[in-house]
């Protein structure tokens, strides 16, 4: 199996709040699933993984509006 499309999974937190999501790269995108959202950006300068939770975090923020 391509490890670039292996899907990954992602924890982060926030106000004492465990987030849980998935990521995974293909080509030069990584995308980012949180329960039925689905966020995606290109990789630049940081990590995939570094992408990954800030996507999660934009995703976990948008959702408490």
């Amino acid at each position: 199996m391509d490890r670039s499309r292996q899907v990954q999974n992602i924890t982060i937190t926030m106000d004492g709040v465990t987030h849980e999501g998935t990521y995974y790269i293909r080509g030069s995108m990584v995308s980012v699933q949180y329960g039925t959202e689905c966020k995606a950006t290109q990789i630049g300068g940081w990590s995939a993984e570094s992408i990954a939770e800030l996507l999660l975090s934009e995703m976990v923020w948008e959702q408490r509006k």
